[in-house]
């Protein structure tokens, strides 16, 4: 079950199971985890002959859910987990009647069918991926849209889980990430595939404000947050800010784009209009993840793209196939 290998603190890798393991940032955690020496289990729900399921066997022991709170049940006992990652979720900007269910389902009942299995199986300590897109207008809650308002429904079903069964959590409220093999449809893959194409971006404004962290910085987060989930002594549930602390504009990134890979991408600036309650400015509330901070230099990531990504994430990560921090 465990690693000979130990963590910093002296506690050896333990178990870890893990959700949204194919999507992009929960691919890179997998990688990194199994890397450590942790012995890593993960939920899916592609089947196994899919690429990416098989690309994660070979680091983690796949656990596929046929969407049934019995059969969740059943993975988190079979893993046997000392800790949950929780990063499966389901991205929708501007939600459309279809949207709804899709959002309350993966969002919201899937959440509370993984808290409700690990309670079985006595699995009490998590780690969850939540999002800046709850601080609207920098608010401690301010939901940007219905994403957001199903984020932190999962929180309140974690706090009954907390009081009434002695949960030990850690949230972190993360701003956008980038990095190598994203398939998502945001910002930083709208440039690359603007740089391999040659074509213009139609944009917001120059000034819209921006917060990148990179992959490898997140999933670093993840792993020191782990680790104090690990050491809590009793119940409990922080939330804590995973953002760069350099918040940038839109012109100043086309800037550092130009120095990290010497190309200069062309921006017709303000003929994408804003979308309600999208962000005027950066969110500078929350507390700041203690022991992180991130290493990776905003022209260091971009040089490090690659001019392409190939297709991931456990499900559709949004419908606005606009381009989006």
């Amino acid at each position: 079950m465990t690693d000979s290998r130990e963590l910093s603190t002296g506690m050896k890798y333990p178990r870890a199971l893990l959700t949204g393991a194919t999507g992009f940032l929960g691919g890179h955690l997998a990688r990194r985890l199994a890397a450590d020496g942790w012995e890593v289990h993960a939920v899916v729900r592609r089947p196994d002959g899919d690429p990416l399921v098989r690309a994660l066997a070979a680091r983690a022991r796949t656990h596929r859910h046929d969407g049934s709170t019995d059969g969740l049940a059943r993975i988190v006992a079979d893993a046997g987990p000392a800790i949950v990652f929780h990063l499966a979720s389901r991205f929708v900007a501007e939600h459309g009647d279809a949207d709804v269910e899709p959002l309350v389902r993966d969002n919201v009942v899937f959440g509370a069918q993984l808290l409700d299995a690990m309670r079985a199986a006595g699995a009490t300590r998590l780690v969850h991926a939540g999002s800046a897109w709850r601080h609207f207008a920098d608010r401690a809650y301010s939901p940007v849209n219905l994403y957001a308002a199903t984020k932190q429904a999962f929180l309140d079903l974690l706090a009954y889980y907390v009081e009434g069964h002695a949960f030990r959590a850690v949230t972190l409220d993360l701003t956008d990430s980038y990095g190598t093999g994203d398939p998502r449809p945001k910002l930083i893959p709208a440039l690359l595939a603007a740089e391999r194409d040659g074509r213009a971006l139609s944009m917001v404004r120059a000034d819209r404000p921006l917060d990148l962290v990179h992959v490898n910085d997140a999933t670093g987060a993840f792993v020191i947050a782990a680790r104090r989930v690990l050491e809590m002594s009793g119940a409990g549930h922080e939330v804590f800010a995973v953002r760069s602390g350099a918040p940038i504009t839109m012109r100043e990134l086309f800037a550092a784009w130009e120095r990290a890979r010497g190309v200069v991408l062309t921006a017709k600036w303000g003929e994408r209009p804003l979308r309600a309650r999208e962000a005027a400015a950066p969110w500078t509330e929350g507390t700041p993840l203690p022991g992180w901070a991130p290493s990776v230099s905003l022209e260091a990531g971009l040089r490090s793209l690659e001019a392409a990504a190939a297709e991931s994430g456990d499900r559709p990560p949004t419908t606005d196939n606009r381009p989006r921090p």
